[in-house]
């Protein structure tokens, strides 16, 4: 309870929203008790007077006490309030989560009816359900709760749709799980944080509309009263005594963003990944854009890249150092799960929402990239820094031709005219062999096939004449003759421009055949890194020895089984004490298990972090 507290208050509107609303539930206890007879009490002798030292903010047309009656109408109104979101939560969880789980014809159906209904305003919906229910302080809010049932439904399937179609819900499918067990366990606490911004503001969204309904004469009736009411009557006022107005419409006002601003910091709280962590220490950022003295393009020490914020979070990538020079081509290799993708994310500041890094050192062309978002920044990162991805079709935004996607860099940083980044995306498009390059300019990414989208990707980002390429996996997707022709274009634009490489690559023979240098990781650190034509000849660490060991090449004897790793790797964030490869590692002794290797110099500008080899 505390840490999820602690998540609250985190957000910059928490803080707000919670010393709002806990006023708020404050004067909704006291001030019925403290004032209930007063705010009732007729006394037409002093009615419609303006603020004065007995009434601040004067009296209405009985002369009862406007400040007295605003804040006892607070229990009123907010509780209304509540109780329609609690109708509208409740049956929309229910109804589109019914939808949700149905057929996929069913659940068609089910849209079409929740738009259908959608159609109609929402106050209309709550006006006639009004009139149909038994007449009651309670029946606004239900009416109004019944109104909002659809909305939230639609929220409710639109955010359930996208889990659904996740893996690890095709698993719990294929394993025999049911309906309901699905949406309670795989689907609800997936979307909780986003549902949390939406429920916040439905609540907001619910008293608004309460209000309005009692403003209209068809909600609260007297001798109850809550806003709505009041703002009704001070209107007819509204020349002689504003304040009468203008109060009840402030609160209102103030409530309804608090419950808004809530929702924000609901979310964190919602997401479990964010709450249980404690905050980390954080390195402090330099000023954006600084600049430092460094002979690498890319310099960084000591990166490490957790599933969240806090010393309790798990660790992705542990310490890492990389150092790429200026025409340098290093490779980046191990197995899925080392932290190679996390490691080129952090470095393009694009790690996604709740992983965070931290670094000792991260510098591009000597500006430090560690100072956060800022125009400086992103000008950086949008003209030196270009990337290709292993998913394509994830990087390719699919309601954009790919004109539009192809031309944007150009147009944006190099100054291109409309026709002057045209002809270089097609130019791009040529070099990756992609047919009726024309063509393929006027379509959409769908319309393309994946081995086309990834050419195009790397056209993409070949186009800006980056001086660091940041490749993940580029030629997976691609048929050998292609990819020869897609390492061929990275050679070029290294001999021709200079640019930088950092490939990522499952596969050593692509390495081999392309990278100066070798990064091998595994569990999220640095094993071994060095000259790639000496590692691979003679690996040092047990691990790039059981990699080369395993990779089948043009000398691989046919009568000989190939050597597999046993084992598994340990799972991203897991802790040890000694070295991760322990389990997996013929030569491991007793210090492997109790103290972590460091990575130590070797001669020919090589490093390894293994106490089996001598340093």
């Amino acid at each position: 309870m505390t840490a999820a507290l602690r998540a609250f208050r985190s957000t910059s509107a928490g803080p707000v929203a919670l010393a709002v609303l806990t006023l708020l539930a404050v004067v909704a206890v006291v001030a019925p008790i403290l004032w209930g007879d007063m705010a009732t009490a007729l006394n037409p002798a002093t009615a419609v007077l303006g603020p004065s030292a007995e009434h601040w903010l004067g009296t209405d047309r009985l002369g009862r006490d406007v400040l007295v009656r605003t804040l006892v109408a607070t229990r009123t109104s907010l509780g209304l309030g509540l109780l329609a979101a609690a109708v509208a939560a409740l049956a929309g969880l229910l109804l589109g989560g019914l939808v949700a789980v149905l057929s996929r014809r069913a659940r068609e159906v089910g849209l079409r009816v929740l738009d259908a209904v959608l159609a109609f305003p929402a106050i209309l919906v709550a006006i006639i359900v009004t009139l149909i229910l038994p007449e009651g302080t309670a029946s606004a809010a239900v009416a109004v709760g019944v109104a909002g049932t659809p909305a939230v439904a639609r929220i409710v399937v639109t955010l359930a749709t996208a889990v659904l179609a996740r893996d690890f819900v095709a698993a719990a499918w294929g394993l025999g799980v049911g309906r309901p067990r699905i949406l309670v366990r795989y689907v609800l606490p997936n979307i909780a944080d986003s549902l949390a911004v939406s429920l916040s503001v439905v609540a907001g969204a619910a008293l608004v509309v309460v209000s309005s309904l009692s403003f209209l004469g068809v909600g609260v009736q007297p001798p109850a009263f809550d806003w709505g009411g009041m703002l009704s009557q001070g209107v007819m006022d509204m020349y002689v005594t504003p304040l009468a107005a203008l109060a009840p419409a402030v609160m209102i006002a103030l409530a309804g963003l608090a419950f808004g601003l809530a929702g924000e910091a609901m979310a964190r709280v919602a997401n479990p990944s964010v709450w249980t962590a404690r905050r980390a220490a954080r390195h402090p950022a330099p000023a954006a854009g600084t600049r430092t003295e460094s002979d690498a393009l890319l310099d960084v020490k000591g990166l490490t890249v957790t599933a969240g914020a806090g010393p309790e979070a798990p660790a992705i990538v542990s310490g890492v150092d990389l150092r790429v020079g200026r025409g340098d081509i290093v490779g980046l290799v191990g197995e899925s799960g080392s932290g190679k993708s996390m490691t080129m994310l952090a470095v393009a500041r694009l790690l996604p929402y709740p992983v965070e890094s931290l670094a000792d050192a991260l510098t591009l062309d000597g500006h430090d990239l560690r100072a956060g978002p800022g125009e400086r920044i992103r000008r950086l990162l949008g003209t030196r820094l270009a990337l290709v991805f292993q998913n394509p079709a994830a990087c390719l935004n699919p309601s954009l031709r790919l004109e539009t996607q192809l031309t944007e860099v150009p147009r944006t940083h190099q100054g291109m005219n409309r026709a002057q980044a045209r002809e270089l995306a097609l130019a791009g498009l040529r070099q990756v062999r992609v047919p009726e390059p024309e063509r393929r300019l006027r379509q959409y990414p769908h319309e393309l096939s994946g081995g086309q989208r990834q050419r195009a990707t790397i056209a993409m980002a070949l186009a800006g004449r980056a001086g660091l390429l940041l490749a993940d996996e580029p030629t997976t997707a691609l048929d050998n003759t292609l990819r020869r022709a897609v390492l061929n274009l990275f050679r070029e634009a290294n001999a021709a421009s200079g640019t930088a490489i950092v490939l990522v690559s499952h596969d050593l023979s692509v390495v081999r055949g392309l990278c100066d240098r070798v990064v091998v990781m595994y569990a999220g650190r640095v094993v071994e890194e060095g000259p790639t034509r000496e590692v691979i000849a003679r690996p040092l660490h047990p691990y790039t020895q059981a990699l080369v060991g395993s990779t089948l090449t043009m000398t691989t004897p046919l009568d000989r089984p190939l050597p597999a790793l046993d084992g598994q790797p340990p799972r991203p964030g897991e802790r040890q004490e000694g070295c991760a490869f322990v389990p997996r590692c013929a030569r491991a002794e007793d210090r492997c298990a109790k103290e972590r290797p460091p990575l130590r110099a070797h001669p020919g500008a090589r490093r390894t972090a293994c106490w089996a080899v001598e340093a």
